[in-house]
């Protein structure tokens, strides 16, 4: 075996030798990576946008798979083939740990991200170096297997035809309506993306963002059937109405003098809750929504108004009507530290709690109308950074 290692991955070149297959399988694993690579280039800057350290991976692994498929046509070795396994070995289990338990630490701590075309092309040409890498390394003599012998053109196209599939493969996963989510239209949400466009479809939200206690942190209700006609008319008409009314809450201290006193923060963004006597502000009444949602810590800006919240009194279920597109959801309460506390966002209610005679309970129904570009769509409950941080980058992009 050790005499087969060496004849691999020699780097030497015999004149008048037998045509073998390892400029092939060296350069398929090579053009493997490099495909990898230029997906990862391809997010930088959108993870930048979203999280510094998410940015600076992303660069890293990028110009790693770049480096190494270089060296793997130059001068390709052992050593080399163990680096490319353990690598992209580490890059695959961060994604799957990304996809299942979520990351321990960035915006989306703790809660799993969606699959995309894009990042799953990218873990597909991952493994299938993984897999290639193994192969050499278990069996070196793969390489020195005899192929037919050709020339000039013919040559040429064998030895790209691999490579071409990846670059083919690659670059239309790239195209932005079937990059998915890790894409830049995904990611950003962004500047392309509006209301109107995501209003037909149901969002997808986070009505799976995890248990505490064996129950669930939030709760769905109502029906996922598609929305009738009539519906969707419904729908649009309370995202323009609640449009109309937040006008006059633009500036936050508007929204203070009009009673919005009692304030939540949660990634990025600041919940101002109607804290008066006037009953009128629960319920659905786009004319006196329950709590305004702004976006804080925006570097130079005043809060930027996101959309309303609308909840329910407790034990009333909120009125669907836009059929599926307007879900209601709550949120449950659990006792840490003596406060109640919003599960899974950490949010300390006011008032205290005895965690010895405590019971978890659920919030009221609430329904979110955003007003702006928001992941998900207008009454989507996605509370994530990555969402707030996306509908802020809409926003400014528009202005």
């Amino acid at each position: 075996m050790t005499g087969m290692s060496t004849s691999v991955l020699d780097e030497t070149p015999t004149r008048n030798t037998p045509a073998t297959a390892r400029p092939y399988l060296f350069g398929g694993l090579a053009a493997l990576s490099a495909g990898a690579a230029a997906i990862h280039f391809a997010v930088v800057f959108e993870h930048f946008h979203e999280y510094v350290l998410y940015g600076v991976f992303f660069l890293v692994i990028a110009w790693a798979q770049a480096i190494w498929a270089g060296v793997m046509l130059w001068r390709p070795s052992r050593p080399w083939l163990w680096l490319g396994i353990a690598g992209n070995a580490i890059i695959v289990a961060v994604y799957f740990a990304s996809r299942t338990a979520g990351l321990p630490f960035g915006p989306d701590k703790g809660h799993p991200e969606v699959y995309g075309a894009l990042d799953v092309v990218s873990i597909i040409l991952e493994v299938a170096l993984i897999a290639g890498c193994a192969a050499l390394l278990w069996r070196p003599s793969l390489a020195d297997r005899p192929v037919r012998r050709r020339t000039g053109f013919a040559y040429i196209a064998s030895l790209a035809a691999f490579p071409a599939v990846v670059i083919a493969m690659t670059t239309a996963v790239m195209t932005p309506g079937w990059a998915g989510p890790e894409g830049p239209n995904g990611m950003a949400s962004g500047p392309a993306m509006t209301a109107s466009a995501t209003a037909p479809g149901a969002q997808p939200g986070m009505g799976d963002m995890g248990t505490t206690d064996g129950l669930p942190d939030m709760r769905m209700y109502g029906s996922t059937a598609p929305a009738t006609a009539a519906q969707v008319i419904a729908a649009a008409n309370l995202i323009k109405a609640t449009d109309a009314s937040l006008a006059r809450y633009q500036n936050v201290q508007a929204a203070f003098a009009a009673g919005y006193t009692y304030v939540l923060k949660t990634n990025g963004e600041e919940h101002l809750l109607y804290n008066g006597p006037n009953p009128a502000y629960a319920g659905l009444n786009p004319q006196h929504p329950s709590s305004l949602v702004y976006a804080i810590n925006v570097p130079h800006h005043v809060p930027i108004l996101l959309g309303a919240m609308y909840i329910e009194n407790d034990g009333t279920n909120g009125p669907q009507v836009g059929g599926g597109l307007t879900r209601w959801h709550s949120h449950l309460t659990v006792c840490e530290n003596g406060k109640p506390t919003i599960a899974g966002f950490g949010v300390q209610l006011r008032g205290t709690c005895n965690p010895a005679t405590w019971h978890d309970q659920y919030t009221g129904q609430m329904l979110h109308v955003w007003v702006v570009p928001y992941i998900g769509g207008p009454f989507s409950d996605d509370l994530s950074r990555a969402a707030t941080n996306a509908a802020v980058r809409a926003v400014l992009h528009q202005r």
